[in-house]
This record gives C-alpha cells, sequence and structure tokens, in this order.
C-alpha cells in the first residue's frame, strides 16, 4: 500500500507537532511544508529533509500532495483557517484543520460543504475524545462497569496571559470541551452560559455552560 503524501501549512507549535507525529506513522510521508514566515518553514524543511514553500498555490501546483494539515492561527487560533483550508479543497485535497474550525459559521458551513460536495475529507483537529481519560470512559461504558449516563460535568483550564480579544480563550481551548461531551452525549438541543471576567482582565476567564442534548442528558 502506498504511503498518504501529506503537507503541513503553519508551522508554530502545533503545525510541527502535526509534522512530528506523521514522520512516526509508517502509513504517511511529508512531502512539504508552507509557512509566510521563510525563517520558520526554512529550518523545519531542512529538518526533515523536503522543500519548503512560502505560498499555498505554489506548494500544491508543484507538489503531489494527497492530504493537508492546515495549522495556521490567527486571531483566537481560528482566524486563518478558511483560506487556506480552501485553496487546499479547491485543489481536491484532503484537509486535517486544527480547531476551531474558523471564528465565523458561515465560513465553517461553506468549508463543509464544499468538502462534502466534491467528495473530499474534512477533520477536525479535535484530539482530547481520544485521551487516556475518554477512552477510559468509553471502557467503563462498553463493559457495562458504568450505567446509563445522566449527567456530565467537565472542567477544562488553561494558564495563558493572552488577552487578544475576549473570546480567546472560550473558542481557542473550548471546542475541545464541547467535543468530549457530544461524544458520550450526541447532539446539544439547548445551551445557557454564564461568563464573567476577573479582576483586572479584559477576556472572559471565566464561563459556566449549561447544557442538554437531545437524549435529555445534562451537562452542569
Amino acid at each position: 500500500m502506498s504511503k498518504l503524501k501529506v503537507a503541513v501549512i503553519g508551522l508554530g507549535h502545533i503545525g510541527k507537532n502535526h509534522a512530528n507525529w506523521y514522520s512516526k506513522n509508517p502509513d504517511a510521508e511529508i512531502v512539504a511544508f508552507c509557512d509566510l514566515l521563510p525563517e520558520r518553514v526554512d529550518l523545519v524543511a531542512q529538518q526533515y529533509g523536503v522543500k519548503a514553500y512560502h505560498a499555498i498555490d505554489e506548494m500544491l501546483s508543484s507538489e503531489e500532495i494527497d492530504a493537508v494539515s492546515v495549522a495556521t492561527a490567527g486571531p483566537e487560533n481560528g482566524g486563518h483557517h478558511y483560506e487556506p483550508t480552501m485553496q487546499c479543497l479547491q485543489a481536491g485535497k484532503h484537509v486535517l484543520v486544527e480547531k476551531p474550525i474558523s471564528n465565523n459559521i458561515e465560513h465553517a458551513r461553506e468549508m463543509v460543504r464544499f468538502a462534502k460536495e466534491r467528495g473530499l475529507l474534512l477533520g477536525v483537529d479535535l484530539n482530547h475524545r481520544f485521551t487516556p481519560a475518554a477512552d477510559r470512559v468509553k471502557q467503563l461504558l462498553t463493559e457495562g462497569v458504568m450505567g446509563e449516563v445522566l449527567f456530565i460535568n467537565m472542567a477544562l483550564w488553561i494558564n495563558n496571559p493572552n488577552e487578544s480579544s475576549p473570546w480567546f480563550h472560550l473558542r481557542a481551548l473550548h471546542p475541545h470541551s464541547i467535543d468530549v461531551m457530544r461524544t458520550f452525549g450526541g447532539p446539544v438541543q439547548r445551551v445557557q452560559a454564564f461568563m464573567y471576567k476577573g479582576p483586572g482582565r479584559k477576556i472572559w476567564s471565566n464561563a459556566s455552560v449549561n447544557m442538554q442534548f437531545a437524549s435529555g442528558l445534562l451537562v452542569i
């Protein structure tokens, strides 16, 4: 079986993680990297022995690529996902995009719709559902050790002083929280949220979200 030829767009901390794990996967082959900052992408490309690009269109037209990781950042870590993802999809490439998929709901819907129309895979890297803790809960449910789930209580925090926008922590971190809870609860039906800015903070540093799933299960 031939290896999956992959490229990574965005070589910050997360993009480098993608490259690291692709390099350890025997079924994947890294063929290119792309980043707007030459000093960053050139160094990573040299490390892995592949070509560096500074423009997405040049990379897509020059390399044989099956799938692309889009690990660009932008405002609230999702502001620069739409354009590179759409470029890759339009070129017929499967895409794994970092969370959040977009800060703009209409852009997110367009990305999903376009991928479906083209028969392409579009994944969002919501990997907390695969953590040891989440796997353990799945095991306990499968083995019948735990009975029917009636409610979920989840707490997640990040020690990050970034206050670039009032919503930074919610959009940059908590897609993971919602995804983990949806893994066990299914579709969300109703949402209620309360937020508070701690002393001296510019962002909504504290948030409490109550949800009810279509199954009746509650998040408290």
